[in-house]
């Protein structure tokens, strides 16, 4: 039984679990160790999409791009749009997808990257860190763009898995290129990326009800908490 189970028991009766795993033997290697970190507002202070929209050349500005997404947000607080298309509604906007082309034809697509260095949170930065000296595979897993997201991830020396964009003649697109990397679709893309997650020690970190199915399916979850010990995604 893993500790999330233990620490949930309402996890026993309900919703996904993790696995359990076989008893080894004792000449059994241990098995790999895999921490995975969402990103917005688990690894960095805020939002990586927001970050780019406010640096990003919309010919209305900041305020005018906002005022005109306003309907989107409303739709889609009342569940009559997708997260998915207001994502893609917010990227051409604010013309993020413009400017990160621009950025990458002058060899500048590091733009964003000093920016988001100073949003790490300094004990999730540590515990990404503790993870990597021990020898942890370690992964983003993001509903952010990857296009916004890669040099962050190059920098952390670590893997990425986060929402894909549709690209035409080597330029980004404000349209997703499949499903937005968010909830039950986070688990999916690590067990395409890793294969089946029984044969991993899991070790997830998240924030929010998009990170729930990753930290169900974790043997050990932090749920907004860098501590040692597991904290369990609240509720079922």
């Amino acid at each position: 039984m893993s500790t999330n189970q233990l620490a949930n028991p309402h996890l026993l009766r309900s919703g996904p679990l993790a696995a359990p795993k076989a008893p080894l033997s004792p000449l059994s290697p241990p098995p790999p160790r895999i921490a995975v970190f969402d990103v917005d507002r688990t690894l960095l202070r805020g939002d990586c999409l927001h970050m780019a929209a406010l640096r990003s050349p919309s010919p209305l500005g900041v305020l005018g791009a906002g005022v005109a997404l306003v309907p989107s947000l409303l739709a889609w607080w009342q569940k009559r749009l997708s997260t998915s298309a207001f994502k893609a509604q917010t990227l051409a906007l604010f013309r993020i997808c413009e400017r990160v082309n621009r950025e990458e034809a002058t060899g500048r697509r590091e733009w964003l990257l000093p920016v988001l260095i100073r949003r790490l949170r300094p004990e999730a930065l540590e515990r990404l860190r503790w993870h990597q000296a021990r020898g942890d595979r370690v992964l983003l897993c993001s509903a952010s763009p990857r296009m916004l997201l890669q040099p962050l991830a190059e920098y952390l020396r670590v893997e990425l898995l986060a929402t894909e964009l549709q690209q035409e003649d080597g330029r980004w697109q404000p349209r997703l290129d499949g499903a937005n990397c968010k909830g039950p679709e986070k688990v999916r893309r690590l067990e395409a990326h890793l294969g089946p997650l029984e044969g991993f020690v899991l070790e997830a970190y998240g924030d929010s009800r998009g990170d729930r199915e990753l930290l169900l399916a974790a043997e050990l979850p932090h749920y907004r908490s860098f501590r040692a010990e597991p904290r369990p995604y609240p509720g079922p």
